[in-house]
């Protein structure tokens, strides 16, 4: 319901509308300069690049007219120019707040995008958009709002993305430096002597065994269970590759139910700590990467295209071969492995052949504790994002509806 002495209008009756133009990366090359240059996407705000001149100035609301992000709404001002898959949109009238605009369209325009063909938001069908309109002074409060915790969402975005490129950096150096047992980094430049070169690995600490990763094995390698769609619909858990893909740590939530016989659990049945790999992917990043077996809760058994490894946890932590196997160094070791076909692929054999840093248990421990540490920081931060964006969504129905009135 809408709120007493609200207008409802419609976008064409208080916005002039229009588009942006072609501008091309030959431009953008030829006339490099300091006004922003607005395209179709959604990352980075829609940057596109950097121009000389600019096509608008002022106060806008733009939007995507075509493709994936149809129908994404942003505000600008100042000097600006957009391509010509951007509408414009600039008030007719001195009554109405952009920003606020820019809010209460982007709770609106998803469902006027045409989704035959390419996705596409056109001028015609933007005009036709209706709009609640409280007084100038009410929509500038509602912005104002809203922009608090935009920003709180942008600033936490910003940290976790500050806080991932560190836990790059921090993996590469538990790594390949470890921890002392004071449970400090070692240090290569005033301790060379605690150092040694590794035929496999390069420079490691001296402490640290290298070896393939076939020499911790527990038992053997095993490629996984082959069934036909028949046997698919009841039974025990079976893990497929998009079980594989959405972490570190094997997520059952949405695994297939098949029937299996005893000797085929005895045989194919996965326990915690198991680690498993994606023998074929359609990405090369894909093909032989790893996910630790971790809070089963009941039979589970793994298809075809999986590879498990149990090792000798007495010598090598699960979670600390998994961390080292998922890290940068750990890709680069297996990239020249990787078959390029129709798809991308390792075997067995490959997976065997990795080398393997194997500091102590107790080391392991201590650098498992330090990598979990701030992956939990991370975590927390993503879930305060997430949040956010729940109390924006809450607030946005709630003011843009006049259901909770602000006070100017």
């Amino acid at each position: 319901m809408l709120a007493d002495s609200w207008e409802m209008n419609q976008i064409k009756d208080v916005c002039q509308l229009g588009r942006g133009r072609v501008i091309n990366q030959n431009e953008l090359y030829a006339h490099p300069g300091q006004y922003p240059v607005y395209s179709s996407q959604s990352k980075d705000g829609g940057s596109f690049g950097y121009l000389d001149t600019f096509d608008f100035e002022g106060e806008y609301v733009t939007w995507t007219t075509d493709g994936a992000y149809a129908g994404t709404v942003f505000y600008r001002s100042g000097h600006f120019n957009c391509t010509n898959v951007c509408g414009t949109l600039k008030a007719k009238t001195s009554q109405i707040c952009m920003k606020y605009l820019a809010y209460a369209l982007s709770t609106k325009t998803k469902k006027h995008v045409s989704y035959v063909g390419n996705p596409k938001l056109m001028n015609n069908v933007m005009g036709d958009i209706v709009i609640p309109f409280p007084h100038l002074q009410e929509q500038r409060r509602i912005a104002e709002i809203l922009d608090t915790i935009d920003e709180a969402i942008q600033k936490t975005e910003a940290l976790i993305s500050k806080l991932k490129a560190i836990k790059q950096g921090l993996l590469h150096d538990l790594l390949t430096l470890g921890l002392d047992k004071n449970g400090k980094l070692r240090d290569p430049k005033a301790h060379p002597e605690q150092f040694k070169d590794s035929p496999l690995l390069g420079t490691a600490p001296l402490s640290w065994r290298i070896q393939k990763l076939q020499n911790f094995y527990d038992e053997p390698s095993l490629n996984g269970l082959y069934k036909p769609k028949k046997y698919y619909g009841h039974g025990p858990l079976m893990i497929h590759m998009p079980q594989m893909f959405r972490g570190l740590i094997i997520d059952t939530s949405d695994a297939a139910r098949v029937e299996v016989n005893s000797a085929e659990i005895n045989r194919y049945g996965l326990r915690n700590g198991d680690l498993v790999f994606a023998r074929r992917s359609l990405n090369l990043e894909g093909a032989g990467r790893c996910a630790l077996v971790d809070n089963l809760t009941e039979t589970t058994t793994f298809e075809s295209s999986i590879i498990r490894v149990r090792i000798r946890r007495k010598e090598l932590l699960p979670k600390f071969l998994n961390y080292f196997l998922n890290s940068a160094i750990g890709f680069i070791l297996r990239l020249p492995l990787i078959r390029q076909v129709a798809v991308s692929g390792v075997s067995s054999g490959d997976i065997a052949s990795i080398p393997i840093p194997c500091p102590s248990i107790g080391e392991q421990e201590r650098i498992i504790q330090v990598i979990e540490a701030h992956v939990s920081r991370v975590r927390n931060e993503e879930q305060y994002r997430n949040k956010l964006k729940l109390q924006k969504k809450g607030l946005m129905h709630d003011l843009l509806t006049g259901k909770v009135r602000v006070k100017v």
